[in-house]
This record gives structure tokens, sequence and C-alpha cells, in this order.
């Protein structure tokens, strides 16, 4: 049923007028597409409340601001002066004083799609699935204006603004983004303002959006190898110089992009919090017939929550492996990052258990997208393909004072996409000396067993494994960096 709107005067000075919902006045931009009298409005801007369930919507085809409030499902308006946003529009404050007028409600279709009338009018949000396909700059601002605030507000340094300028080669820089993407939000506008500050002719960029679900267009996704955005990549004479994927290396993308071009790419440390290194070390990988068949190079971390974080690079024949795995002082695993690589192919599967609920999100530039969501005990274990975190599912099952655990198994196999829940007993075999060529170990001895799987691991006392023996394969640790 349609919504009648009062008039902005009845709103400031009506009876039944009330202030700023809960108090609430931060505001965050988020994405969402539009429809307005049933055509889109590419000009509308949808800010979601920070800690609170309301989303508004301000657009020049409106006289006000509409808020909605997504606990009750109803709809409230306020004059769009009393959103004062941020130089970069990515975030506004609501005045606290403000007149806010209840009008009716909507419908919700599902989480991120909305129908309601206004004063006559249909309003339909949805979710932005992102634009596809490559797309000119002056595209890229009129698909997601709040990046073009975002870029003209924005700084570069002053340092790599003048590397990029001194490029005197001809140079091909990609820029793959994902219009509904937070991080290509934060830092495609400061690369493009960066370039454009530099203005050198030897530099040419081309931009191409992808769908959220990675599918479109799959010709694109699959040749440049994207399983995430924002990718940068940088080619000079045909060949690749450099990327960058997700986040820069550095605290600004600039200064990324002028070390690249400079043909002296940063190793990225990867983006996840850690506090000071623990150890470090190698382990070698043999078949069961004692030949080196791959190696795993790792560090472990303190967290600021009294949890660790660890990262390996595996490496086995022309496949590679990279794994982040957090634990938090529980040795409850909050989050796994599994990348691999071989050939042309690669993907990226994250993990995160919130409570209950383990959340898996595989993609690949060759499948796209795959969500698995599982219900979990909340005495759940997680074994990576990572050697250097296995221990944290035996230190969990111990800690616990557990025989047997329910532990997520991630795949092993390159061609596998997700894993599964399985349960795991541990046997312990009491402590032993045991040599490998790092040195010479107190270890204790674990037996693992899953299903019909056996496998044997000696553990350290900070938790890593410095031997192990499964069905196909051994490993053993071959140095080691304790910090002190």
């Amino acid at each position: 049923m349609p919504v009648k709107v009062l008039t902005p005067l009845i709103i400031l000075i009506g009876s039944i007028i009330c202030s700023a919902q809960g108090g609430q006045t931060s505001w965050s931009d988020t994405i969402r597409d539009v429809y307005i009298d049933g055509e889109f409005d590419p000009k509308a801007q949808v800010l979601s409340g920070d800690g609170v369930r309301r989303i508004a919507l301000i657009s020049p085809r409106l006289d006000l601001a509409i808020i909605l409030n997504q606990d009750d499902q109803t709809v409230h308006t306020t004059l769009k002066e009393f959103f004062r946003f941020s130089a970069d529009h990515a975030s506004a404050t609501l005045d606290a004083g403000a007149p806010v007028q209840q009008v009716g409600g909507y419908a919700a279709i599902d989480a991120t799609t909305f129908l309601l009338t206004v004063d006559g009018r249909p309003i339909f949000f949805r979710a932005h699935t992102g634009h596809r396909g490559e797309m000119s700059e002056q595209k890229l601002w009129e698909t997601v204006p709040v990046w073009r605030y975002s870029m003209e507000s924005y700084q570069p340094a002053a340092s790599s603004v003048a590397a990029i300028k001194a490029v005197e080669r001809e140079t091909k820089v990609t820029v793959v983004v994902g219009t509904w993407c937070p991080d290509s939000k934060n830092y495609v506008p400061k690369l493009m303002k960066a370039i454009g500050a530099a203005a050198n002719g030897k530099i040419k960029v081309q931009v191409f959006g992808v769908d959220n679900q990675f599918h479109d267009p799959l010709e694109t996704i699959q040749k440049l190898r994207v399983v995430n955005v924002p990718t940068v990549i940088v080619e000079r004479g045909g060949r690749e110089i450099g990327r960058i994927v997700e986040t820069p290396s550095l605290a600004t993308i600039e200064e990324d992009f002028a070390a690249i071009l400079n043909e002296k790419p940063l190793k990225h440390d990867g983006r996840w919090d850690r506090g000071p290194r623990v150890a470090r070390g190698e382990y070698v990988y043999k078949d069961r017939s004692g030949k080196e068949s791959g190696k795993e190079t790792w560090e472990l971390y303190k967290t600021d929550d009294g949890g660790y974080l660890s990262h390996s690079l595996i490496t086995i024949a022309d496949a590679t492996t990279e794994v982040w795995h957090r634990v938090n002082g529980a040795t409850r695993p909050t989050f796994i990052e599994v990348t691999r690589q071989r050939g042309a192919s690669l993907s990226r599967t994250r993990y995160r258990l919130n409570e209950r609920l383990l959340t898996a999100r595989f993609r690949s530039n060759d499948a796209g997208v795959i969500d698995q969501n599982l219900n979990v005990p909340d005495r759940v274990g997680f074994l990576s393909p990572a050697v250097a975190s296995a221990g944290f599912e035996f230190v969990k099952a111990r800690n616990e004072k557990q025989t047997e655990m329910t532990s997520y198994q991630s795949p092993f196999e390159f061609e596998r996409t997700v894993g599964r829940l399985r349960v795991v007993s541990f046997e312990e075999k009491g402590e032993e000396s045991v040599r490998v060529p790092a040195g010479q170990f107190r270890a204790k001895q674990i037996v693992r067993r899953a299903g019909e799987e056996i496998s044997t691991w000696w553990l350290h006392d900070l938790g890593f494994p410095v031997r192990g023996e499964m069905r196909e394969m051994e490993f053993a640790l071959t140095s080691l960096e304790v910090s002190k």
C-alpha cells in the first residue's frame, strides 16, 4: 500500500517527531542497486548504520532521505541535510537531534532485496552484483559514483607520483575490479588518482569489472588468473613484471605500483594482523620410498587475543599452496586461507568460524565461486594442508582433554574444492627423543585416526610437529629458529 510522506515542514514541527533513532549517528557507504519509479538510479547512495540494522537512501530523485529499520521493517524519512558526509563520501553522520518520521513499512524479499512505496513512488533495492567486462574510467565513476569522490579527495604520495611520472618505457596496466568489493573501493580510486596525477603517456590503463561470483567475464578471469579483487597487473614488452592482489604490500597502493614499475616488486607479508614471531622453519616432504617430493617453509606468530597465526608456503612438484591459519587463545580455529596454484590454475578458499557456523568460500579462475556452510560443534578442530599448523588440532584436543573430536579437513588434493567434517581420535604415546635434520628434540608422539586414515606425529613443546608419517608421505623438520 502506498505510504504518504508528510511535507518537510510538518516533519519538523509535528507532534509525532522523534530524534535520530537510538542516538545512532555514524553511517558507511554500502553499494546497492536502487530503482525508483521502475528506473535504475545510478546516483542513489545507500548507507548502512554502523552497529545497527538500519539502511539509508539518499537520491537526487527524492526530496527526503529514507531510512529503513531492519529490526521491525519500518520506513522513516528525514531531511537530507541532516546527513553530513566525509570528503570522500564513504561515510556520514546523522545529526543526533535530526527529526525522523515513521511513514510506513517495507517488504523484505531476502536479506538484501527490499521493496517499498514512498509518497506513491515504488522503490526497489537489490544487491549489486557488479559491472562486467571492460569499462572506461568514466564508466567506472558512473557505475560507482562514490569512488569518484574518493579519487578526488585523495592525495597520493608525491614521491610515488614522481616515480610513476619518470617511467620511460611503454607499460600496460590491467586493473580488475569488483564494483561490489570493499577492497576495490578502498584502493582503486587511489591508484587511479596517482596515475592521473603522474600524467605519463607511456602508461596505458585498462579496467575490467567482474561479477561477485567470478563467472563473468570468464575468459578474462581465466586468462589473468583472477581470484580476488582488486588485481592490478603490470606488463612490459608482453611480460608481467608484477601484480598487486587485493591489498598493497606497503601503506599505500601507489608505493607498491611505483616499485613494480621500477621492476622491484615488493613481497606481500599478508593482510592478516599478527604480533611477534614465535618461530620459523622448514619441512622436507618425502614419499614412502624416501625420495624428496616437496618442502614447506613456515612462520608462527602470536596474536593480540592470545592465540597464534601460522603461515606456510608449500611446494610439491609444479604446484604451490599457501596457508594462513589463525586460532584464538582457546586454540579454536577462527580463520584459514588456502591459496593453490598450478600452471594457469589458481584458487583461493577462505574459511571462517563464527560461533557454530563454519563458512567456506572457494574462488577459482576455472570454476568461479563455491560456498559451503556447515553447522559445527563447540569443540571443533581444523586440519589444513600445512604441516606447521596441524599442531593446533592436537593442542586443542589435549587442552580440552579430548581423545575424540569433530574436525574439518581441508582438501589436500589440488583438484578438490571444499572439505568435510570428520570424527578424529588422538592417542598420546608419550614423550621421546626425536632426531631430524634440524636437530634433536624432545617431542610427544601422537597417533591420529580419521576413519581408515592413520598418521603418526611428533609434536614440539611449542605445538608444531617436528616429524610425521602418513600413508602416502612423511615429513621432517629441516630448519628451526625460535625467537627469544
